[in-house]
């Protein structure tokens, strides 16, 4: 892991989550001040969803903001495992005059299909496939989005979106964005809460390369950790 990577540490996970929807606000307004559209990549998760729920609360327009799922269980939108699903039910719940735009993963219960649609859209409607934000949540094995450790998608080079199969966490079947699409974001943001996460956070910051995590490399620009998931906290 880069020596350039923040780590923050806080409280408790309402404090990593209310430090998370600020960071994402602050640069939400900055977009909209200068006129300008911002490509957001969502995670799923607990932390993530509180994240979001606070997000719903920021006031003005957000017709400027695109948001891209960073990765997607191959099941319809209407299954509880659905993180679109649960985009819908907390980023934007709320009443908002001009909401963003979002991006749902197309034909998700076919994993090659959507991974295809998705990226071709992605290579359509984001710059040079540049991300302006990833907000990533992680297991306690280290993965994130649904790249796993020792799963061949780690190899996959050139698509934005690729399909994945065998999945050591059901479902099964996702899709999910890519290592380079990730490491190449402008802002990568890591929420680790918990003390199960401590374990794969530290070796992923010591360059553990077995750790999914570790890979981004200088590509992870941000680390918000409650007590119990911080290196050497608890």
């Amino acid at each position: 892991m880069s020596r350039g990577t923040r780590v923050r540490v806080f409280p408790d996970a309402e404090e990593v989550a209310a430090y998370a929807a600020a960071t994402i606000a602050l640069r939400i307004n900055a977009a909209r001040a200068y006129d300008r559209q911002l490509h957001v990549a969502l995670a799923g998760g607990t932390t993530p969803q509180r994240t979001y729920e606070l997000l719903a609360e920021c006031e003005g327009s957000w017709k400027h903001v695109h948001l891209w799922m960073g990765d997607e269980r191959c099941v319809p939108e209407s299954d509880p495992d659905s993180n679109a699903r649960m985009v819908r039910e907390s980023l934007l719940a709320g009443e908002r005059d001009e909401p963003p735009v979002l991006h749902t993963v197309p034909s998700p219960e076919v994993a090659e299909d959507a991974a295809w649609l998705y990226g071709l859209e992605m290579r359509e409607r984001v710059p040079d496939v540049v991300l302006d934000i990833v907000l990533l949540g992680m297991g306690p094995d280290g993965h994130f989005c649904s790249l796993f450790a020792g799963h061949p998608v780690l190899r996959v080079a050139h698509a934005p979106v690729a399909p994945v199969h065998d999945s050591p966490k059901p479902p099964p079947d996702r899709v999910t964005l890519t290592l380079p699409v990730v490491r190449g974001a402008r802002f990568t943001l890591l929420l680790a809460t918990g003390e199960g996460k401590r374990e794969s956070l530290a070796r992923a910051l010591a360059g553990d390369q077995s750790i999914p995590l570790a890979l981004l490399g200088d590509g992870l620009d941000e680390v918000a950790c409650d007590v119990a998931a911080a290196p050497g906290g608890g």
